[in-house]
Order: C-alpha cells, then structure tokens, then sequence
C-alpha cells in the first residue's frame, strides 16, 4: 500500500470515528432520462421562462383588472361629486338671493 492510500484510509478512518459520513453521490436526473446535462439544463431553463412568463401575463391580467375597478370606484365617486356640488350651489344661491335685492337674511 502507498503513502498516499495509507494517509486516505488513515483520514477517512478519522473521518468516521468524528461522526463525519460520506458525501452523496451527485445525483444526475439527466441521466435517468437518457440526455446530456447540457440538454437537460437547457430544457428546465426553458421550462421555468415559460413559467415566468405566465406569471407575468397573470399578474398584468389582475393588475389591468384592478384598474378597471379602480376606475369604475372613481367615476362613481366624481358623479356623487358633482351631485354634491350641485346641491352646495343651490343653498348658496338662496342664500345670496336675498343679499343681491338689499334685504338681509
């Protein structure tokens, strides 16, 4: 046996009298599937952009549907708006009616 094997047994025997357990293997899904790594990479990044841009559709989906809400809320709230307003103008024509013909309230 060499120095060098020596030394490996010799740490690795260290190794499990501390508690230390060998590493797992790397695991290689490509290789279950029977495709290079390079391939498989490739197809998960084209898999999660087309997630993504799903995603991204939905939310400006909800995003335009919210400003439609938001929209109607506030067309809703101008017209009660201009009600009021109408309703503030009239009290105060009678009320400066009396005061442009001289007489006091």
């Amino acid at each position: 046996m060499t120095p060098r094997e020596r030394n490996r047994l010799r740490c690795e025997r260290w190794r499990r009298a501390h508690g230390i357990e060998p590493r797992k293997p790397a695991q290689r899904p490509w290789l279950a599937e029977g495709i290079g790594r390079s391939t498989w990479y490739r197809r998960r990044k084209k898999a999660r952009d087309a997630t993504a841009r799903q995603c991204a559709l939905a939310s400006m989906e909800h995003t335009f549907t919210r400003a439609d809400a938001f929209a109607v809320q506030l067309v809703r709230d101008l017209e009660r708006c201009a009600a009021i307003h109408a309703a503030m103008a009239a009290i105060i024509g009678e009320f400066a009616a009396p005061c442009q013909q001289g007489k006091p309230y």
